[in-house]
């Protein structure tokens, strides 16, 4: 169909914990914790002169903890999935016409996603991202992919549903 396109990229930890925070920060969990935030708060303010000293102190850091627990475990988490061997080196992507193709030096095998089994693609931010499935993704930051960016995104388009592409 067209000229096969292939490019490697190395995760960084920013990318990763970025990619977790928009994740979370756009489901149930992240938006929870966003509105109990935002009650806590609004309680605090609206009862402060009913509100025994104890309660006046109690509020703003329990609201606090709400607010910065995800994005504090998000860090760690990532800080452990970080020393993972697939994040030690660049993995190395290939646009086939029979699907997407990713290897890496600690594989023996490449695995491959076929474009009919890709959930979505989207851009957010400064990434590509192409999820498997309704939570995990590959990440892509555009950056690295500048030269082939523009050629990768017409084959995508070739390659996948409409309705599954996300990019803006």
């Amino acid at each position: 169909m067209g000229q096969n396109i292939s490019f490697s990229v190395k995760i960084k930890e920013e990318d990763l914990y970025r990619f977790n925070l928009h994740h979370i920060y756009t489901s149930s969990q992240g938006i929870i914790s966003v509105v109990l935030f935002v009650l806590l708060i609004a309680i605090w303010l609206m009862r402060f002169s009913d509100l025994s000293l104890i309660y006046r102190v109690l509020y703003p850091v329990m609201a606090v903890v709400f607010f910065l627990y995800v994005p504090m475990s998000l860090k760690l988490r990532v800080k452990n999935q970080m020393q993972q061997e697939v994040f030690m080196h660049p993995l190395k992507y290939e646009l086939l016409d029979s699907g997407l193709r990713v290897s890496s030096p600690t594989t023996e095998e490449p695995s491959e996603l076929p474009w009919e089994y890709i959930y979505k693609i989207s851009t957010w931010k400064d990434y590509l991202l192409i999820y498997s499935n309704r939570v995990n993704a590959y990440i892509i930051p555009k950056a690295d992919i500048q030269n082939e960016y523009g050629a990768a995104l017409d084959y995508i388009k070739n390659h996948v549903e409409d309705y599954k592409l996300q990019i803006k």
